[in-house]
Order: structure tokens, then sequence, then C-alpha cells
């Protein structure tokens, strides 16, 4: 059971992205979606540094609550996203969070910077 909740927050976190791209909530790289894996102490993160065109369900990252990648799973071979830290925080301190979004979209900066 474990395997198919992983597959699908795969699937789910790959799939999001393109939304944050089609909503031009991003440029390059700068942002992410990750997402709980019910029922397992564990969260799936985009890998750092990779385009969104070129994500794909197996290429996310598979981490502990710690934001430790778990070895022999597809994709940790990559380093996961360099916000992974802030993310494994909120899932180790809020279990009622099913799942992180952060980008620097531009109406959020602007937001931001007005103060």
């Amino acid at each position: 059971m474990e395997h198919e909740a992983v597959a699908r927050v795969r699937a789910e976190v790959a799939s999001l992205h393109a939304e944050l791209v089609r909503y031009g909530l991003v440029v390059w790289t700068g942002g992410n979606v990750s997402g709980r894996v019910p029922g397992a102490d564990l969260f799936v993160i985009k890998p750092s540094g990779v385009s969104y065109d070129e994500l794909a369900p197996e290429n996310m990252i598979v981490c502990d609550l710690d934001g430790n990648v778990v070895p022999g799973t597809p994709g940790s071979d990559r380093s996961p996203s360099s916000d992974t830290a802030a993310h494994a925080y909120v899932y180790r301190n809020m279990p009622e969070v099913g799942g992180v979004v952060h980008t620097h979209s531009t109406y959020a900066v602007a937001w931001a910077g007005a103060g």
C-alpha cells in the first residue's frame, strides 16, 4: 500500500509543477511543490535545479520527515530541492498539512517589497 501511495504523490507533485508554470507563479526553477505521503513519515519533492518541463513522477525525490533522501528510491541519485529542509520542518511540526507550495511569484514578491 505504501508503494502505491508514494506513486500517487509522485504523480501529483510532478503534475502540480506544470500548474506553477501555467499560472506564471515561477521563473526558471524558482519554486516547488511537495506532498506528504499519506500513512507514512515521508514526503515527495522535486529535484534541485531541474527545469519544470523535465519533471516526471520517476524523478521526484522521496524524503523522510527530517529531509533525508530515502536511498534506493527512484530519483535518489539527485539532490532534492534546496528548500527541502523548510518543507520537512512543516511536515514534522504540522501533521495536518498535506502539501507545501513555495514560489517567488511576481505578485507576492511585489507585495512583500511594498511592505
